[in-house]
């Protein structure tokens, strides 16, 4: 604990600009309320479903925050050399790709239409979070090993290097983190939402297949886990450690905007605490340069929702 604190000191002293922080709260705060008040994404964007027109939607809606805090930058005078930087605009541009092409895919789903009714709903979730490994993960560390390993004199894989990395000061956020989860079980936004498993149609391929429950739940549950880390490898490895030639310890709320609108979908009580989670978690990638805490953390995050709203529900 005492090396994320000295993390965060270290970051807040070299990086606070009242200005610039003022004006990202801000613009946050009205983009949370215009989403949940009009229901932007799950109303439009998602009714485009199956269209190949949600893949730039999706890329630019998700992308737009990110670009929209480098303007504050600009505005500041913080940092201005990323306007005329090549290699900004082309990470840019393959952040936009990935993002919108992980969020849009939608093949699959020709797979999906061949199984039987009772298999359709439990193979379309699991197979929604292994797409990722395969529209995400693999293409960035292909671009990664022909472009950016040469850049990069940490040889750190985005975040996916395991070698020094030391997982002690993340255990007392996690106890943090379950704590904090079951006083917000009491909330009905996230118990309305949560657990995932029950949307999953598990119970009910357990029962076609005669399988027991609790295999599904943890056949539900373990790519659930292994989806964050997909989304810490997107956000905290490529959109920090990837920005962060281009715009130093900066590229941390830049992409807190990116995490932030990636919630728009979920109960507002969730989006609002991404901006803070991934906000810790992105100074810790940033001078770590590994996105493994960050996994461990998001996956205890996630669980603990899952077990304290299926605890909510049994009572």
């Amino acid at each position: 604990m005492k090396q994320i604190i000295a993390y965060l000191k270290k970051y807040w002293q070299a990086h606070f600009h009242v200005w610039f922080y003022a004006s990202t709260a801000l613009f946050l705060a009205l983009a949370i309320f215009l989403n949940y008040k009009y229901n932007f994404e799950n109303g439009f964007i998602d009714s485009l479903y199956k269209q190949w027109i949600q893949l730039p939607l999706f890329g630019g809606f998700t992308m737009f925050p990110f670009l929209a805090i480098c303007g504050f930058l600009y505005i500041f005078n913080i940092n201005r050399t990323w306007v005329k930087s090549r290699e900004f605009w082309l990470l840019f541009l393959l952040g936009t790709l990935a993002m919108g092409f992980q969020r849009s895919f939608f093949l699959h789903y020709y797979i999906i239409d061949t199984l039987e009714p009772a298999d359709r709903l439990f193979v379309r979730r699991i197979l929604w979070y292994i797409r990722p490994f395969f529209t995400t993960l693999i293409p960035l560390l292909i671009f990664y090993r022909f472009y950016e390993k040469k850049r990069d004199p940490e040889k750190s894989w985005y975040g996916l290097k395991v070698k020094d990395t030391d997982f002690t000061p993340y255990f007392l956020l996690i106890g943090i983190v379950f704590i904090g989860i079951g006083f917000a079980s009491f909330l009905g936004d996230l118990t309305r939402y949560y657990p995932r498993f029950d949307k999953s149609g598990g119970e009910i391929f357990a029962v076609v297949h005669e399988l027991p429950e609790w295999f599904t739940v943890a056949v539900f549950e373990l790519f659930y886990g292994l989806n964050f880390l997909n989304v810490e490898f997107l956000f905290r490895g490529f959109l920090v450690i990837a920005f962060t030639r281009v715009l130093g310890g900066h590229a941390v709320l830049a992409m807190v905007g990116s995490y932030v609108f990636l919630h728009f979908g979920k109960p507002m009580t969730e989006c609002i605490s991404s901006a803070f989670g991934g906000y810790i978690i992105g100074v810790l990638a940033f001078y770590s340069k590994r996105i493994w805490g960050g996994v461990a953390l998001h996956v205890a995050l996630a669980w603990s929702m899952e077990f304290f709203a299926w605890l909510q529900k049994i009572n």
